[in-house]
């Protein structure tokens, strides 16, 4: 979200709210922990300035929202605003879409659950053949470029719709904010590092190859934000402490039920990862900040 700006607590938004939607500028309003103050957050960067003279123009009683309630959706739904709302987020988030896609196909054509060929082709190198005896000179020696790149695509594979649902949401709404917020590169950056850190951890201590999912990435993600969020601010990375909460809990519960299906290994590597990663760029970010004159 892009900050607009902040009013007082108990000032009365709702009128101004129905005006956004029905100018189908999506947007949210909270109030910061520990400071009387309601902050507006719009989606998208270029319509600050639109949101910040239509609440000039509200203020002086020169726009209202429409008697009828025009902000129900309605026209989100058109061909022509799906088009849109399409091209822009090619334009702005090119690779959190493309990834979106191309799980979305390969949940189809290389299914977890029902495995196929390509499935196969997809799942993490078997470097023990088998066992469980790993011999880092013969890996080393046989080591190539596809088998590299077999250790990033598990996170293409899902084993159900829920799975995939949960995971592709998770995925657009942190993945978009990092690529939005830095670059394509770096957030492309991130996920191979995520990737191979946590399917080597899955790999490695979870009792074989047939795994497979974006969720480690997810979590890898989300600690990469919070990271952020906590070494420097001002790169304008954020996540609310409820959604903090609410997926380190997460984490743990998964941790404790302990069922089979569930990739522990692959979120705690990715966590934790995540966590080296961002601390370590926005620590970097906020010394060569403070070098400048």
């Amino acid at each position: 979200m892009y900050r607009v700006f902040e009013v007082p607590a108990d000032a009365d938004l709702t009128s101004f709210s129905r005006l956004l939607w029905q100018r189908k500028i999506s947007h949210r309003i909270f109030r910061p922990e520990q400071v009387p103050v309601q902050v507006l957050g719009v989606a998208q960067e270029e319509q600050v300035a639109q949101a910040q003279a239509l609440y000039g123009q509200w203020l002086r009683g020169e726009v209202q929202p429409a008697e009828a309630d025009s902000s129900a959706l309605d026209g989100f739904g058109s061909g022509g605003a799906l088009k849109t709302g399409l091209a822009q987020a090619l334009k702005q988030t090119p690779l959190s879409l493309s990834l979106v896609v191309l799980c979305c196909v390969l949940f189809y054509f290389a299914p977890l659950d029902a495995p196929t060929q390509l499935t196969v082709d997809l799942l993490y190198p078997d470097f023990a053949f088998g066992s469980r005896r790993l011999v880092l000179s013969d890996i080393w020696r046989t080591f190539s470029l596809y088998q590299f790149v077999k250790m990033l695509t598990p996170i293409l594979l899902h084993g159900g719709l829920v799975h995939l649902v949960f995971n592709m949401l998770w995925l657009w709404e942190l993945g978009r904010q990092i690529e939005r917020r830095q670059s394509s590169w770096r957030l492309g950056l991130a996920i191979v590092v995520l990737a191979l850190i946590s399917n080597t951890v899955q790999y490695l201590f979870g009792g074989g190859n047939n795994f497979g999912g974006m969720s480690g990435v997810v979590y890898g993600l989300f600690a990469y934000i919070w990271m952020w969020q906590l070494f420097d601010p001002r790169a304008g990375l954020w996540l609310p402490k409820p959604l903090i909460f609410f997926m380190l809990l997460s984490l743990l519960l998964m941790w404790g039920l302990n069922l089979g299906m569930i990739a522990n290994e692959a979120h705690i590597g990715g966590l934790l990862a995540g966590v080296l990663l961002g601390a370590m760029l926005a620590t970097l970010s906020r010394i060569r900040r403070a070098a400048q004159p």
